[in-house]
C-alpha cells in the first residue's frame, strides 16, 4: 500500500445535520435535516494555504423538510432537489424559482445523466433526470438546455439504487437482482442476481444475464437514436448517492470511462456503457474489506466509506497487502482501491465521527466525505510521490495502472513513464522473482537491446556488460535514502550458485535464439540497422533542473505544449521521479555489432547449459567474437567447436595448426591422428590451395612412414590407429580426387607436381581420377602421367616382378588409349636399354611404324606383339603388315643374333625343341621361325597384305606351305569377286543412263509456248512476265494456259467450267526470266515444259 490521499476536516461540529451534498465548479452545496441549504465556496490549496470552505449563502427555507438528495444539471442551469418525497427544480444560479414535479411525488431516488445524442443526425446535448417512487420510474429529458419530454415506466419491484449507464440505458437494482431499463421504449432486462455469490460467479467469466442495447434503439420503438456520452461530460456535475443507506446493501456507483460498479455488500463487478460485464479488463470482482455505504471515484481510485463498527471481512490477497497478519487490524472507515488492479491502496480513519456520504466533484478531481456534522476533503498526494511509493514497494503493476489512469500526467508522458516502469518491472522479475521468461518477454515487447537482459546474467556470461555486485548493492542502499541521485537498479543474483542460474540461463538461451532469428531475417531483408530502445541515464549535474536527483520525463514537445503553473489547479505538471532517472531512446544499432553481442553470449550460455548446441551455432554464419570465444573454447577443451569457429571466420591456418597440434597429442581423443586434419582440408575452398598443399604434407608423410614401419615390423602392430591415420591413397582420394567443386577447381598440374614429390603412385591415382571423371585433355597432365609411370618403374623393387609387370601393363594401356600426351617428350623420357614395347607404342604415335616393328621383332622378340601392333595400326597405316613382312624375311641384325646367342649360353634364352649355341645356329633358327610366322600372317590376314606387294618380298627358297596355299586362294577369290562386282555395276549404270535419255526425250516433245502475245481465255488479258499462271490439260485442245487467279475463281464456280475443265488439275508457274520451267503436279497429268518465246 501507499499514501494516495490525506484527510483534512474542513468543517467540524456544524450546528445542523448534513443529509446530502453536491459539488460543482467552486461551489459545495449542503442539504440539511431542517430543509436549509448551505452554499460554500471552495478555495483550492496552493503553496501558501490549505483548502478552505467559505459560507457564501444560507437558504433556511429551501425545503419544508429534510433535503434527501441534491443534483445538478449544469448544462440546463438546474438544481435538482429531492425533499419530502418529491423532486423540485431550482435555478442553479439564483437558487430560486422552484418548480415542483408533481408526477414525482413519492420519489426517494434520483439519477442524472448528461451526454450528446445524435437526433436525426444532428448532435444534441441531452440531459436526463430519472426518479423512482411508488413503483414507477419517471424520466425527464432536456435537449440543448430546453425541457423536452417526460416518460413514465412501471416497476414490478422496489428499486433501491439506480444510475444511468448510457443515454438510453438505466441500470437499476432491487433487493434481489440488477436490472436494465432501455429508454425510451421501456424494455426491462435482467442482468444477474444481486447477491455476493452471483457477483463472484459472473465476474469469473460465466455467461449470466442479458446483453442490452445501450442506445435503446429498436426497429419498432419510436424515439431518437442515442449514443454513449463523451467521457468529458461526467466532470460537469456530481451526484450524491441515495439517502440514509445504513440498511441498503446494494450500491451502483459511477466509475471512469463510462463504467458502473455494481456492488452488493463487499463485492462489486464492472459493466460498460452497453450493460455488459468488463471481463477483458477485470477478470475478478472488486472485493472491499467491508461492505461500503458509499462509493465514488477519482481518475485512478475507487473510494469507499464504511462504518468502523462493522466487523472486518478478510479480503482476498493482493499485491498491495504487505502487513503482518499477527497484529490487530487497524481501524479505518475509508478504503481506497486501484480501479485497474483492484488492489487495496490505502485505508483512512475519520476520527471525528462516522462518515455517511461520499461524493466527488470537478470531474473526479475532488473527493468529499460527510458525516452528520463534519465535512472532510480527501487531498490526493502528488502523482510523482505516489508513483515513487509504489516503485519503492516494487509494486510495478500498481505503478503502471496508476500512471495509465491518472489525469494529472500529460498524455505525452504516460507512454514513456509506462515503458520505464515496465523496464524496471522486467529487471525485478528477472532478479528478484526468478520469473525469467516473463522478464525477457517484457524486454522483447519494449524493444530493448539484448544487452539489458545479458547484463543481468552472471559475470562469466555477461562479461563486460555484467553489473558489478558492489555497484548494485551500493545503489540498492541508496534506494532506501531520501537523497539518492540515480536510477534504482534491482539487486542481481550474480553471486548465486551456478546451479541456481540454470533456469535463468535456459530462459536467456531461448531469448537470444529467438533474437538471433530476428537478426537473420532482418539481414535477409537487406537491413543494415535495427532500432532498439536504449536506456540512457539522465544528466543530473544541473541541480536547478534536476532537484534531488530527479528527472524530467516529459518530451520536448510536451514541455512546449503546456506550461506548469502552481496556481492553476487544472495544470498537469511534468513528473519528476527519482527511480526513473533515465530515458529510453530509440537508437539505430548496426546489425553486426548487435549480432556479435548476441552470438558471443549465446556461445557462453551453450557452454554452460547445452554444449551440444555449440556445433550448430558455429558451423553456420555467426558473429561470435573470436578472441573471447577462442579463450572460452580452449578453457573448456572444445577443440572441434573451436575448429568450426576458426573456419566460419576464415581463420583456416589457425584451425589447421590446432588440428595438427591435437593430432600429434596422445590425449586429444577424436582429434588424434591425421584423419581430422584431412577431413578439415576437404572443407576448405579452392582459393586456399596453397594452404592445403602446406598442411596435406603432414598426413601424407605420416601415412608413408607408418606404411614403411608396417613393412619392417609385424603388419598387425599399428592397426589400432588405422582409422585415425589414413593411408596416403585415402588422403589423396579425399582431398584431391573428389567430386566436390573445390577439388575440381584446383590447379591440376600443381597438384600432380606436388604429389610426385611424395610418391609417383599418388600421381597416378590422382591423374586417373582426373582423366576418368573430369575428362581432362591437358597435354601437360598426360605427360605427367607417363613420367609418373616411369618413376614407378624406376623405383620398383627388383624382387617384386608382379608389381613391375602390372605397372608396365598400365603404362602400355595408357600409351595406347591416350591421345593427348606428347610422343616426343615420352620418347625422350623412355630408357634406351629397356621398355622396348612402350617405346614401340610411342613410335606408333609418331608414325614410325617400321622402327616400332623392328623393336618388337628383334628387341622384344615377340612376333605376337608385332602382329597385334599391325592389327591396331592398320587403319592408320594400311601397309603395316607389308612392313612387318619385310622385317620377317630380312636377315636379322648381327648384334641381335650375337645377343641372343649369348643369352642362350647364359641360360637366359631357350628355343623350344631346338639346340643352338652359335650365332650361325641362332640365325638359322630365327630365320626358320620368321618364315613360319610369315606363312601365318599370309593365311590369317590375307585381306591386309596385297598379293602384288607380298609375292616380290618372299624369298625364292621359301617353302610353299599350306599357309601359302590358303593365302593365294584367298587372293584369287577376292580378285574374281571384284571383277564380277565391277561388271554388275557397269551394266546397271548403262541401264540407268538409257532410262534417263528416254525420259528426257519424252519431256522435250510435250511443252507449251508462252509468248508475250498469249492471252488468258478467261479474262482475255495478256499473260505477261511476272504473272502467275496455270496450265490446264484439255482433251483435243492440248494444254490451255490461264491466269492462276482466273483458274481459282473458275474452280469455285458451282456449275460451269467455261470450256476449259475447271475440275481438272492445273499446272501452275510464274512468268520468270528463266529459259525453261518444268511445271508438274501430283496427279497423273503429263508433264509439260514451258518455253518462253
Amino acid at each position: 500500500m501507499h499514501h494516495a490521499f490525506t484527510i483534512r476536516a474542513l468543517l467540524k461540529q456544524l450546528p445542523v445535520r448534513i443529509e446530502t451534498a453536491v459539488a460543482y465548479g467552486d461551489r459545495l452545496l449542503l442539504g440539511t435535516a431542517t430543509g436549509a441549504l448551505l452554499v460554500y465556496q471552495v478555495s483550492e490549496a496552493d503553496r501558501d494555504r490549505v483548502p478552505t470552505l467559505t459560507l457564501v449563502e444560507t437558504k433556511k427555507s429551501f425545503a419544508r423538510k429534510a433535503v434527501e438528495q441534491l443534483g445538478v444539471i449544469k448544462e440546463a442551469g438546474v438544481l435538482v432537489c429531492l425533499a419530502d418525497g418529491m423532486v423540485t427544480l431550482y435555478d442553479l444560479h439564483t437558487l430560486a424559482n422552484a418548480t415542483p414535479l408533481t408526477n414525482t411525488r413519492g420519489a426517494h431516488i434520483i439519477a442524472l445523466h448528461t451526454g450528446v445524442d445524435h437526433i436525426d443526425g444532428i448532435p444534441t446535448l441531452v440531459s436526463k433526470l430519472a426518479t423512482y417512487g411508488k413503483r414507477k420510474v419517471v424520466v425527464l429529458e432536456w435537449r440543448d438546455a430546453e425541457f423536452y419530454k417526460s416518460f413514465e415506466f412501471s416497476a414490478a419491484e422496489k428499486i433501491v439504487a439506480m444510475q444511468f449507464s448510457a443515454p438510453g440505458l438505466l441500470v437499476l437494482s432491487t433487493a434481489r437482482e440488477f436490472l436494465t431499463l432501455q429508454l425510451p421504449r421501456g424494455q426491462w432486462d435482467d442482468l444477474f442476481p444481486a447477491d455476493t455469490a452471483s457477483l463472484r460467479t459472473v465476474a469469473g467469466g460465466m455467461a449470466v444475464g442479458h446483453s442490452v442495447d445501450a442506445a435503446g434503439s429498436s426497429d419498432t420503438a419510436p424515439g431518437p437514436q442515442t449514443s454513449a456520452p463523451s467521457g468529458g461530460m461526467w466532470g460537469s456535475w456530481a451526484l450524491s448517492l441515495s439517502g440514509s443507506s445504513a440498511d441498503v446493501q446494494t450500491t451502483i456507483a459511477r466509475m471512469p470511462s463510462d463504467k458502473l460498479l455494481l456492488c452488493h455488500k463487499d463485492t462489486g463487478v464492472f459493466i460498460n456503457s452497453a450493460g455488459k460485464l468488463c471481463r477483458n479488463e477485470y477478470s475478478e470482482p472488486m472485493v472491499f474489506s467491508r461492505a461500503p455505504i458509499g462509493i465514488t471515484y477519482t481518475s485512478s481510485y475507487a473510494v469507499a466509506i464504511s462504518h468502523d463498527s462493522t466487523p472486518p471481512t478478510q479480503p482476498p490477497s493482493s499485491s498491495g497487502s504487505t502487513g503482518n497478519s499477527n497484529p490487530p487490524a487497524p481501524r479505518f472507515n475509508v478504503e481506497v482501491r486501484n480501479i485497474g488492479t483492484q488492489a487495496l491502496v490505502q485505508t483512512l480513519h475519520l476520527s471525528e465521527e462516522e462518515p455517511s456520504r461520499i461524493i466527488n466533484g470537478a470531474g473526479g478531481k475532488q473527493v468529499w466525505a460527510f458525516g452528520p456534522h463534519t465535512v472532510w476533503r480527501l487531498m490526493p498526494m502528488p502523482i510523482q510521490q505516489q508513483v515513487e511509493d509504489v516503485l519503492d514497494a516494487e509494486q510495478y503493476d500498481e505503478a503502471i495502472s496508476l500512471v495509465a489512469q491518472s489525469d494529472n500526467i500529460l498524455e505525452a508522458e504516460k507512454e514513456e513513464l509506462t515503458k520505464k516502469i515496465r523496464w524496471l518491472r522486467a529487471r525485478w522479475l528477472f532478479c528478484e522473482q526468478a520469473k525469467y521468461e516473463d522478464a525477457l518477454n517484457e524486454f522483447t515487447e519494449l524493444g530493448a537491446t539484448p544487452t539489458e537482459a545479458i547484463a543481468l546474467c552472471p559475470e562469466r556470461i555477461a562479461g563486460e556488460l555484467a553489473e558489478e555486485a558492489a555497484d548494485v548493492e551500493s545503489i540498492a542502499e541508496e534506494n532506501d535514502t531520501a537523497d539518492k541521485s540515480g536510477p534504482q537498479i534491482p539487486r542481481t543474483k550474480s553471486t548465486a550458485e551456478p546451479a541456481a542460474w540454470k533456469d535463468a540461463l535456459y530462459a536467456v538461451m531461448r531469448y537470444l535464439t529467438e533474437h538471433r532469428r530476428w537478426i537473420q531475417q532482418a539481414t535477409r531483408d537487406g537491413k543494415r540497422e535495427l532500432e532498439y530502445a536504449v536506456r540512457v541515464l539522465d544528466d543530473d549535474d544541473d541541480d536547478d533542473n534536476n532537484e534531488n536527483g530527479g528527472s524530467r520525463l516529459s518530451s520536448d514537445s510536451a514541455r512546449g505544449s503546456r506550461q506548469t503553473s502552481p496556481d492553476d489547479d487544472d495544470s498537469l505538471p511534468h513528473v519528476r521521479l527519482k527511480r526513473l532517472a533515465f530515458s529510453l531512446e530509440q537508437m539505430d544499432i548496426p546489425i553486426p555489432a548487435m549480432a556479435q553481442v548476441v552470438d558471443t553470449t549465446l556461445l557462453k550460455v551453450y557452454l554452460e547449459c547445452s554444449p551440444g548446441l555449440l556445433g550448430p551455432l558455429l558451423r553456420v554464419k555467426n558473429y561470435c567474437d573470436v578472441e573471447q570465444s577462442e579463450g572460452l573454447l580452449l578453457e573448456h577443451k572444445r577443440y572441434l567447436e573451436l575448429v568450426d569457429l576458426y573456419h566460419g571466420k576464415g581463420l583456416y591456418r589457425n584451425a589447421l595448426q590446432l588440428l595438427q597440434k591435437q593430432g600429434m597429442a596422445s590425449d586429444s581423443g577424436s582429434l588424434h591422428g591425421t584423419y581430422a586434419t584431412v577431413r578439415y582440408l576437404v572443407r576448405l575452398p579452392a582459393d586456399q590451395f596453397e594452404l592445403i598443399l602446406e598442411y596435406v604434407r603432414w598426413p601424407l608423410q605420416s601415412g608413408i612412414s607408418r606404411m614403411q614401419d608396417r613393412s619392417v615390423h609385424d603388419s598387425q602392430s599399428s592397426n589400432e590407429d588405422d582409422e585415425d591415420w589414413p593411408a596416403p591413397t585415402t588422403v589423396v582420394t579425399m582431398v584431391f580426387a573428389d567430386d566436390r567443386p573445390a577439388a575440381e577447381a584446383f590447379p591440376r598440374p600443381q597438384v600432380a607436381s606436388f604429389l610426385r614429390q611424395t610418391s609417383p603412385e599418388l600421381v597416378v591415382l590422382y591423374l586417373n581420377y582426373v582423366f576418368e571423371t573430369w575428362h581432362d585433355e591437358t597435354s601437360i597432365l598426360h605427360d605427367e602421367m607417363v613420367t609418373a609411370y616411369l618413376d614407378m618403374l624406376g623405383n620398383a623393387d627388383p624382387q617384386d616382378a608382379d608389381a613391375e609387370v602390372n605397372t608396365r601393363q598400365q603404362l602400355q594401356n595408357f600409351l595406347k588409349s591416350s591421345l593427348h600426351y606428347s610422343p616426343e617428350r615420352a620418347l625422350a623420357r623412355l630408357p634406351d636399354d629397356r621398355l622396348f614395347t612402350e617405346r614401340a607404342l610411342v613410335l606408333s604415335k609418331l608414325g614410325r611404324h617400321e622402327h616400332a616393328l623392328s623393336l618388337l621383332v628383334f628387341s622384344v622378340a615377340s612376333l605376337a606383339l608385332a602382329e597385334q601392333y599391325c592389327v591396331e595400326n592398320l587403319a592408320q597405316r594400311p601397309d603395316v603388315f607389308v612392313l612387318l613382312l619385310k622385317l620377317l624375311v630380312s636377315t636379322p641384325p648381327a648384334d641381335v643374333i650375337d645377343s641372343e646367342a649369348q643369352d642362350i649360353r647364359m641360360g637366359r634364352l631357350e628355343f623350344p625343341g631346338v639346340k643352338a649355341s652359335t650365332a650361325k645356329q641362332v640365325e638359322h633358327v630365327r630365320t626358320k621361325i620368321h618364315r613360319q610366322f610369315v606363312g601365318h600372317l599370309l593365311s590369317t590376314h590375307p585381306q591386309s597384305i596385297p598379293v602384288a606387294e607380298a609375292l616380290p618380298l618372299l624369298p625364292t627358297d621359301m617353302d610353299f606351305s599350306h599357309d601359302m596355299f590358303v593365302y593365294l586362294r584367298s587372293q584369287l577369290c577376292t580378285l574374281d569377286q571384284d571383277m564380277r562386282t565391277e561388271n554388275v555395276v557397269r551394266s546397271l549404270t548403262a541401264a540407268e543412263d538409257l532410262q534417263a535419255r528416254r525420259q528426257l526425250k519424252h519431256l522435250q516433245t510435250n511443252y507449251v509456248v508462252v509468248s508475250e502475245t498469249r492471252t488468258c481465255p478467261h479474262c482475255l488479258k495478256r499473260i505477261g512476265s511476272g504473272t502467275a499462271f496455270a496450265i490446264i490439260p484439255s482433251e483435243g485442245k492440248g494444254h490451255v494456259v490461264v491466269h492462276y487467279s482466273c483458274w481459282q475463281r473458275s474452280k469455285s464456280a458451282s456449275s460451269t467450267t467455261n470450256g476449259y475443265g475447271a475440275s481438272n488439275s492445273p499446272r501452275s508457274a510464274a512468268s520468270t526470266p528463266s529459259s525453261e520451267i518444268l511445271a508438274a503436279d501430283d496427279h497423273a497429268a503429263p508433264r509439260v515444259v514451258i518455253k518462253w518465246a
